[in-house]
């Protein structure tokens, strides 16, 4: 199978990618996501300016637009293989972080992570999931929980690549997701050293 014929997969997951569903979800409730919380245009934010309903109506969107064209691919038997389904899930990421449609200035991948990774192993972003709780519950801190998060996906492909073909290119593909995210949470980080990150209500040190 050629390169060329792989790059239309690879476009059409970046450009899915790059769909704001969270600040298109906000413009039709007349919010400027960009102007509001955060300013990011992920669910995160879209929950704290839109409420539950829509915040995870954004999350199940940014979520699908990861999952959508690897899990095809994954199921279809397209020729192409574990590689061109890694590829897309990370072209989906990458779209969500450098969205063609709002100037390259986008949110910060982990829906649409979890969402590519969920493609091929569910279970690597389950267990994700309970990283993601103890982290945000040990520091209240949404930020850390992503953190923690992501840095446990290659950790757990890797573990599991026994039970997925090709497993090796799958932990890169993991691995790439983790740096993507570490990248975009890297404001983030300056101001956890900082002692200056914004809080959430849950968790031991919950804002007041």
């Amino acid at each position: 199978m050629s390169y060329l014929s792989e790059l239309p997969w690879l476009l059409g997951a970046y450009l899915l990618g790059a769909v704001p569903f969270g600040m298109l979800i906000a413009r039709a409730r007349g919010v400027d996501l960009r102007a509001t919380g955060s300013g990011n245009i992920g669910a995160t934010n879209a929950m704290r300016a839109l409420g539950k309903p829509l915040g995870l109506l954004a999350f199940a969107l940014d979520f699908g637009k990861g999952f959508l064209i690897p899990w095809w691919l994954q199921h279809s038997g397209y020729p192409g293989g574990m590689a061109l389904v890694a590829a897309t899930g990370v072209a989906a990421a990458a779209g969500h972080v450098w969205p063609v449609w709002l100037r390259f200035r986008g949110g910060k991948a982990v829906a649409t992570a979890l969402g590519a990774l969920s493609a091929v192993d569910p279970l690597v972003a389950l267990w994700g999931a309970p990283v993601w709780l103890v982290a945000v519950f040990l520091s209240s801190h949404v930020s850390v929980g992503s953190l923690a998060m992501s840095g446990s996906f290659p950790i757990t492909a890797w573990m599991r690549t026994g039970d997925t073909l090709d497993g090796e290119l799958f932990v890169a593909a993991a691995a790439l997701l983790c740096l993507l995210i570490w990248i975009r949470h890297r404001p983030n980080i300056e101001r956890l050293l900082q002692g200056t990150e914004a809080r959430t209500r849950l968790g031991l040190r919950a804002r007041r």
